[in-house]
């Protein structure tokens, strides 16, 4: 009786795996489900310029790494003050409340092994490029995949290694009572299995699948994706294959092949290769026709242009970001709404996933923690204009906002500023 108890409390560790089979991308059930490396070749055009705005913006803002301090808990390593504001937006960050609501002082960590970890790493990548590759794969696979190497001897990383996810397979056995018994990568001659200590599994959120993949934005507007490249390539066939002269020459008699062909070579002799503007004087009654090949119909440009917003609203790209023909104010209105929508959670899912499973290795204690600046540019306009103010009706001396600024003393800044 109580092993088959046991038996029930295991099967009831972890819930059962997604049965979500559609297996279809249309209604009409003639296009199949996208694979990884599908998604990759649709990784073009409007999709890709959506995609490296999104990498590249995140990769502009990597985390900075601190520690919550308190009395008789002192940073053990080498930090760095940080100013009122900052401190003011990481205490308000519902995230990070767990560490942050017992400290009376957060310290930036300026010397570190994990800093170290992260700006070198590994032979062939840098900082920038870890940041940038794995919002990438998210944006076009959902799910992106770090594998640790550990150095035996200190028990912490000594390198990180991106798997290209579309080689990734997450696997669980049947019965198993883990969520993940382990992860395949197929990109070698061999499979290779890794633990799911080994792995870093960052992912989008995925309504059919919650445990083990994500849904991506490329995915989400696969169809758009696809119509976009299937009318590229029959424009690309029409012009390739039209067999449509440019001008058709009609005599007003009949003559035999012979005069045709010397009328073509003569046509073609005196017009060809930078000869268009020059005089024809005819010797018969020739009619001379100009075609003009059709750029594409309104309806379907009507209907490319209204693809091309249903793509970028799946990455939450502001079209001003993919048209020219903006202003100023535009542009910098779509900058704030793309930052405050799209670039901001996905910094806080990134912070969050690398302070569950990174931040542990190194600090078991719970005070270290990993934290994305504010991405949004009203936010750093309206601490300035604050200090301003402070400034301007003595609130504040000018050594009280270099400290808040993490910045040291000077010898005039005691007294307020005289208006």
């Amino acid at each position: 009786m109580i092993q088959r108890f046991l038996r029930w409390l295991q099967h009831k560790s972890a819930p059962a795996p997604s049965l979500w089979r559609n297996g279809w991308i249309d209604a009409y059930h003639k296009h199949r489900e996208p694979t990884a490396l599908d998604l990759l070749g649709e990784l073009k055009n409007t999709a890709w310029s959506c995609a490296s705005v999104n990498a590249a913006v995140c990769a502009s803002f990597p985390p900075r790494l601190y520690v919550a301090t308190s009395k008789g808990r002192q940073a053990k390593c080498a930090t760095k003050a940080i100013d009122r504001g900052r401190q003011e937006q990481l205490r308000g960050a519902p995230h990070l409340h767990l560490v942050t609501k017992a400290a009376e002082q957060i310290e930036e960590v300026v010397d570190h092994p994990l800093l170290t970890l992260l700006r070198s790493v590994n032979p062939v990548h840098n900082s920038f490029d870890l940041w940038e590759l794995t919002q990438f794969y998210l944006e076009v696979h959902g799910s992106a995949y770090w594998l640790l190497e550990t150095n035996a001897m200190l028990g912490i990383p000594e390198q990180i290694w991106i798997l290209p996810s579309q080689h990734v397979r997450v696997v669980r056995e049947v019965n198993s009572s883990r969520l993940v018994d382990y992860y395949e990568y197929r990109g070698g001659a061999t499979p290779v299995r890794y633990t799911p200590e080994q792995i870093i599994h960052f992912r989008f959120p995925n309504p059919r699948d919650p445990y083990m993949s994500g849904l991506s934005p490329l995915r989400a507007c696969y169809e758009q994706v696809a119509l976009t490249s299937e009318y590229a390539a029959m424009k690309r066939s029409i012009y390739d294959n039209a067999g449509v002269p440019s001008v058709v020459l009609s005599p007003a008699e009949d003559f035999g092949e012979e005069e045709r062909d010397r009328l073509e070579q003569q046509w073609n002799d005196n017009f060809r290769r930078g000869g268009s503007g020059r005089v024809l004087v005819a010797d018969s009654g020739l009619k001379v026709d100009v075609l003009s090949h059709s750029m594409g119909d309104l309806a379907a440009l009507a209907d490319m242009k209204a693809t091309k917003e249903d793509i970028a609203n799946a990455f939450h790209v502001p079209l001003p970001f993919l048209s020219g023909q903006t202003n100023l104010a535009n542009m910098q209105a779509a900058d704030h709404l793309h930052k405050a929508l799209a670039i901001r959670p996905r910094l806080v899912r990134r912070d969050e996933k690398l302070n569950e499973q990174l931040i542990p290795l190194y600090d078991p204690s719970g005070r270290l923690f990993l934290a994305s600046d504010d991405p949004t540019p009203m936010q750093r306009e309206s601490t300035l204009k604050e200090r301003e103010m402070l400034l301007k009706y003595g609130v504040m001396t000018i050594n009280e906002v270099r400290s808040d600024m993490g910045l040291g003393a000077v010898a005039w800044g005691d007294a307020p500023k005289k208006n």
